[in-house]
């Protein structure tokens, strides 16, 4: 009974957070030995940890699908410094602090070098900001998702199910959707355009994986369509605009319809307000731990917009740098002026002294190592911010997960706590609430569901894909195991999540966020109840 609410609690967990892309089955004591006494081991480039038999469906179509090597299995943490026992003794307060750190080293990076390269790569390319943010930044963040599964394939011994690709899905289009709203300083309004678009491709590609998914078994084939996906995907993005015109001139015909009426237009914001961007995140966490207000001396956290906040496009909307370095520095009211390039300048008072030291061991390897493209020098490296920033991005990323599996191994308690700093210190998150603080919401939507798109169409198939051709082309196995209820559940969410968006009229507000993010517990609660089988899906 101990081993079976154990493992519940570890198919819960990654249910609902999917960071990786595995799921744990529950098998009896007595199935995993007649399971080896017959030899009827699970295959499978994702085999079942518990021994999950393959169903079916894969034996009657007469494939044989592919597994790692026999051997001992690929520790993907390394070991921690402290026992089970000194953990739970009270040693597992350092995991906690590291994580909060780490998570503080995220906005960093993602803030000072992540956000203003992909906007460099946004004017160089001529892109409007929903196409950036649907592409160029949810690429750069989904890296540690394929890294990830690369791991996976190659080194561990978990299966691929569907319930992982959902809650990828629905955490990204739900929950970080609903924290953006919620975080940003003004209310902000989406156009039709992109979040139609977006999730048009994903449901079409969602669709093909369900497909792929029914036998139980994935070809190297599927796997290559699903990754020309992603290409047809981009390619329409460079038509972005044409094909934008050419959907409005025929609902036009049809129905003369006004996509953004005038009294719902928001209003300008004035060159001379000034929204803050992600250290907003790091001011709020820093505060909250002084019970304090301190006014830190942190440059390029800050800018001026001077855009209307509900055009379709912007494809010059520049905002990783400033026309004026050298004059925008320095503090005026409380508020930085400009977006400086990163500067390690000693402060004057106490409290900015124990800000800096504070955040001096996540800044110094960044500004060694990371070209800051604000500063006009730099900025023609643009290429390299953006890969390097995406390498760190990585490395901030890995240590959070091992850390949080350390204190999940602890106790039971902490494992439920995991799932909320995983949900929070995540790429998505962060790089999200970013832009939109910086008054970009079509941006930070387009983001969130072109990283499900990317989950879809290249972190799943591109480790399978690779695992197949190194195996002679053989399928490789995954797991269908609840399957309608996971689509059933996606469906749903999108439903409601749609019908939450046209009755806020498209307004970024509290309203929505609070909307978005309950849609997200209650997600969460049907994924707990199915994983404990409390209650039982009526889709078989």
């Amino acid at each position: 009974n101990q081993l079976k609410t154990s493992t519940s609690v570890r198919a819960t967990t990654d249910f609902i957070l999917m960071s990786g892309c595995k799921k744990r089955h529950l098998k009896k004591s007595k199935r995993k030995k007649h399971d080896r006494s017959s030899g009827s081991e699970s295959t499978g480039i994702y085999a079942d940890p518990f021994h999950t038999e393959q169903s079916d469906s894969s034996h009657a179509s007469g494939m044989t699908t592919v597994s790692p090597d026999e051997g001992p299995r690929f520790n993907r943490f390394p070991a921690d410094v402290f026992s089970v026992e000194q953990r739970r003794a009270g040693w597992v307060i350092l995991h906690i602090l590291g994580i909060m750190y780490m998570f503080v080293s995220l906005i960093v990076v993602c803030d000072e070098f992540f956000v203003p390269a992909v906007g460099v790569i946004m004017d160089r390319l001529s892109i409007s900001d929903d196409v950036a943010g649907a592409t160029v930044m949810a690429a750069g963040r989904s890296v540690p998702s394929v890294l990830f599964g690369l791991v996976t394939v190659f080194f561990m011994d978990s299966r691929v199910s569907m319930g992982g690709l959902v809650g990828s899905g629905v955490y990204s289009i739900l929950f970080v959707t609903g924290m953006c709203a919620g975080l940003s300083r003004t209310v902000l309004h989406l156009t039709w355009w992109p979040l139609f678009r977006d999730l048009s491709f994903y449901l079409l590609y969602f669709i093909l994986v369900v497909l792929f998914f029914l036998d139980n078994a994935v070809m190297w084939w599927e796997s290559g369509i699903l990754m020309a996906g992603y290409t047809l995907y981009v390619i329409f993005m460079k038509f972005n605009t044409q094909a934008e015109l050419a959907i409005k001139s025929i609902l036009h015909k049809l129905k003369p319809v006004q996509t953004d009426s005038p009294f719902e237009a928001p209003p300008k914001v004035s060159g001379s307000h000034t929204l803050s961007n992600a250290n907003g995140l790091l001011f709020m966490l820093i505060l909250f731990l002084a019970k304090k207000r301190c006014h830190f001396q942190v440059h390029s956290f800050s800018r001026a917009v001077n855009v209307p906040l509900g055009e379709e496009t912007s494809p010059k909307t520049d905002f990783c740098i400033s026309d004026t370095d050298d004059k925008n520095e320095g503090l005026e009211g409380g508020e930085v002026r400009g977006d400086s390039p990163l500067s390690l300048r000693w402060p004057d008072t106490r409290c900015q002294q124990a800000a800096y030291l504070l955040l001096l061991p996540a800044r110094l390897p960044l500004w060694i190592t990371v070209p800051d493209v604000r500063n006009q020098k730099s900025r023609r490296f643009y290429a390299v911010t953006f890969l390097v920033s995406i390498l760190w991005i990585c490395v901030f990323s890995y240590v959070t997960h091992w850390w949080t599996n350390q204190m999940g191994e602890t106790a039971i308690a902490l494992r439920f706590m995991g799932i909320l700093v995983t949900a929070i210190c995540h790429p998505d998150l962060i790089t999200s609430v970013i832009v939109t603080r910086k008054g970009l919401p079509n941006m930070a939507v387009s983001s969130n569901v072109g990283s499900s798109i990317f989950s879809l169409t290249v972190s799943f198939p591109l480790p399978m894909l690779l695992y197949s051709l190194s195996h002679g082309l053989a399928p490789a196995a995954v797991s269908s195991e609840g399957i309608s209820c996971s689509t059933l559940l996606l469906v749903l969410m999108l439903l409601s999540a749609i019908v939450c968006i046209v009755s806020c009229k498209r307004k970024m507000n509290k309203a929505l966020g609070a909307s978005l993010v309950l849609l997200y517990i209650l997600f969460v609660i049907v994924g707990i109840l199915f994983s404990f089988e409390i209650i039982v899906c009526p889709l078989f």
